[in-house]
């Protein structure tokens, strides 16, 4: 099959027609070779079939060297690799590891690290903030997340919550800000 070819004519059956295919081979595969969690490989691989179709419609990809499933995996490891690459960076200030105790600061440099927190926070505005308050500070769970916002489903919520953070944690890093 003309996969390149399938794409550019019916997009919509040839995607699910990938998705169906590939999918949970992908998502188990991802969570083998580089223990990624379930959610985040699920992101990965709409991520791939994303950028596969983004190739084929730019004409980036006008013909394959390999087979879909090769190709696809290809992509699939690049994001894999991207996104370990991203955790171990942003690790080192990361939301959900921002330690409140109270022994190894002063009151003083924790409320200026609030503060910078929150100041940046609020300059996100839209679904961004609105997310990582409901998340963070609220605690509410995806789901009432997902209701909340309206989202089709809780995965675009996960998907939404990363792009979300990666934002803060770069905002964060431009301005020389840093949550360990």
């Amino acid at each position: 099959m003309n996969w390149i070819e399938y794409i550019k004519e019916n997009d919509n059956q040839a995607l699910i027609k990938l998705y169906s295919l590939y999918r949970d081979e992908f998502i188990e595969w991802l969570g083998r070779k580089y223990s990624i969690e379930n959610n985040i490989a699920k992101d990965i691989f709409q991520t791939s079939i994303v950028v596969l179709y983004d190739n084929v419609i730019s004409e980036k990809l006008t013909k394959l060297n390999s087979n879909i499933k090769t190709y696809l995996f290809g992509i699939g490891k690049n994001k894999a690799y991207e996104y370990l690459r991203d955790k171990d960076r942003s690790s080192k200030f990361s939301i959900t590891q921002l330690d409140l105790s109270f022994n190894s600061e002063s009151y003083n440099e924790q409320d200026e690290r609030i503060l910078k927190l929150t100041n940046t926070l609020s300059k996100m505005g839209g679904p961004c903030k609105e997310i990582i308050e409901s998340f963070y500070y609220k605690e509410m769970d995806i789901t009432a997340i997902t209701a909340k916002m309206g989202y089709k489903n809780n995965d675009t919520t996960k998907n939404q919550k990363y792009k979300c953070i990666k934002r803060l944690q770069k905002l964060l890093s431009a301005h020389k800000y840093t949550i360990d």
